[in-house]
């Protein structure tokens, strides 16, 4: 549609009515004729003198229901009711009505503007094939002012629109991770949740030195509205949060239990304090605890021993108020599962990620587009993370089977799995799991569906189907470094990765030559002690070719 408004170069609101009504299956065959029309008004084809004007505004084109109505009325004398039954008939292709409406159209034609039955019925024939296709022009009409008004929204304030539409979504994790992709090809940050940040929905932050989108506190599952209305409320009244045990304190006498705090602290909500999330789920309870006690003292008259006002929470908040180096920090894997049980999506990253430039090559197809020119079967592989697994017994012989959704960053794919292939790859139906799943994709009443065949391990079989990574390097001192880091990890886990390197030059690609023996066993770990590499310009991965499934798998003897 985009490239559509390009292609004509919208110039009045009428014709974003038009394009909507045109840019559907069926009337689109019109649109090169409608386009060529604006560009060139000597190609305009009008049917007929007295309705020059009625397709004037569609450049020849009967776009509209209301068109082929009016034209009935204008040719034939129709009265409105009357061209709504010949509107209906000609869309519904009524065979005994169309015959009985003809012979009406080729007499009023002939009675209100004397046209003879010949040019009648061409005119006729024409209504009947545009009625076909017709959209209602008021429809289109409301569908047109909402598209105007929001991509004015979207180009004139995109951080408001986009945090709006965020939140107009709130709770759907398809369409939010749909949504942030786009946000980040509009280069807006969506930044996870803050206690000193946030609202409660999805949150436009505008000031001069950052545009960004918060994620709204009650978007965090196990906090709510309820409990954020809280936080942001006492935020509002007293002021910022100045450390975590400050928040615990402050709220103490409210109703946020400490699943919303365990919540709030997975989710990154405390991360501008500079203290580790895995830190202050330690120190949690004994927060909630020290704060209590302070707030009995206080409420008692009791100071401290040596003399101190403890209001301050200085002294039993110290464990979470600074870095303790003694308790592990919680990994990347963690935050992101996190992120996707609390949050619906994985905001700072994605678990593909670790191999990134990997998986677009071990991918078969690439977006949607590349799925709606599939007319037949076809096999595929796609590397993804399972999620939403629901087990189910066949009909027949009450046998297992299970379907789930194979998320990718932006989009998440329906995938069955039959009983025999649920016997044979059931251990790897995991939620979270990266896996590679291969099998047929099928077109059944207009859905794409996906039929699993084979289900691997990402991690432990990526090396089988990755042949060779030839790593790209910037010719520098630190090259020759990166390839004995290279040496060392064939010899430390010999596998079936190849190795390859090449160097870039001048924005060329210079390729060396390579012992064939130099491979490893690819994995994660492996992986990321190179793929960050400084010299790094980037990866040229060669995959296995993927196997034809659309075959029956029987043989006849």
């Amino acid at each position: 549609m985009q490239k559509l408004c390009r292609q004509i170069g919208l110039s009045t609101f009428e014709e974003i009515i038009a394009l909507i009504a045109l840019y559907r299956p069926g009337p689109m065959q019109f649109i090169p004729q409608f386009i060529e029309g604006k560009k060139d008004p000597e190609s305009i084809h009008i049917p007929h003198p007295l309705l020059e004007e009625l397709v004037q505004e569609t450049y020849g084109v009967l776009v509209y229901q209301e068109q082929v109505m009016k034209a009935a009325q204008i040719i034939a004398g129709y009265t409105l009711g009357d061209a709504d039954i010949l509107r209906r008939a000609m869309g519904k292709k009524i065979k005994s009505v169309m015959d009985q409406q003809k012979q009406v159209f080729l007499d009023g034609a002939k009675n209100t503007n004397d046209i003879d039955a010949k040019t009648a019925t061409s005119i006729f024939l024409l209504l009947e094939k545009f009625a076909e296709y017709g959209f209602n022009k008021s429809h289109s009409a409301a569908y047109a002012m909402l598209s105007y008004r929001t991509a004015y929204l979207k180009a004139n304030f995109p951080i408001e629109f986009m945090a709006a539409i965020l939140t107009s979504e709130q709770g759907n994790s398809s369409k939010i991770a749909h949504i942030l992709e786009e946000c980040h090809s509009m280069k807006i940050p969506v930044l996870s949740p803050d206690i000193n940040q946030s609202g409660i929905n999805f949150t436009p932050i505008t000031k001069k030195d950052e545009e960004s989108i918060r994620f709204g506190l009650s978007a965090i599952k196990g906090v709510g509205e309820s409990a954020a209305h809280l936080i942001i409320n006492e935020r509002e009244n007293n002021g910022p949060y100045l450390n975590f045990y400050d928040i615990i304190y402050r709220l103490n006498d409210t109703k946020i239990n400490k699943r919303a705090y365990e919540a709030l602290i997975k989710t990154g909500s405390f991360d501008s304090f500079k203290i580790d999330r895995n830190q202050l789920l330690h120190f949690l309870p004994a927060s909630i605890a020290d704060a209590q006690s302070q707030q009995n003292n206080e409420s008692g008259g009791q100071m401290d021993i040596f003399g101190g006002d403890q209001a301050s929470g200085l002294e039993y908040g110290k464990s979470t108020s600074e870095p303790n180096t003694n308790i592990s920090t919680m990994t990347k894997t963690d935050k992101l599962n996190y992120e996707k049980e609390l949050l619906g999506i994985y905001l700072s990253g994605h678990p593909l990620d670790t191999f990134k430039g990997l998986i677009y090559p071990l991918d078969s197809f690439h977006n949607e587009a590349e799925l709606e020119s599939i007319t037949d079967r076809k096999s595929f592989r796609i590397a993804g993370i399972i999620n939403g697994i629901n087990t189910l017994y066949t009909r027949k012989n009450n046998k297992k089977m299970a379907t789930f959704s194979l998320n990718k960053k932006a989009v998440n794919y329906k995938m069955i799995v039959f009983s025999d292939t649920y016997n044979k790859y059931n251990e790897f139906l995991e939620e979270g799991r990266a896996v590679i799943v291969e099998g047929i994709i099928q077109k059944k009443d207009d859905e794409t569906q996906f039929y699993v065949y084979e289900l691997y391990d990402l991690n432990n079989n990526i090396t089988n189907f990755v042949e060779k990574i030839n790593f790209i390097l910037h010719p520098s001192d630190e090259a020759a470094g990166f390839i004995e880091k290279l040496r060392l990890l064939a010899d430390e886990a010999h596998g079936n990765t190849k190795i390859g390197i090449q160097f870039l030059v001048n924005k060329q690609i210079v390729e060396t030559q390579t012992a064939q023996s130099l491979s490893f066993a690819l994995s994660e770990s492996r992986y990321n002690k190179i793929k960050n590499d400084s010299v790094l310009a980037g990866i040229n991965a060669e995959t296995i070719q993927l196997k034809d499934f659309s075959k029956p798998s029987w043989k006849k003897y």
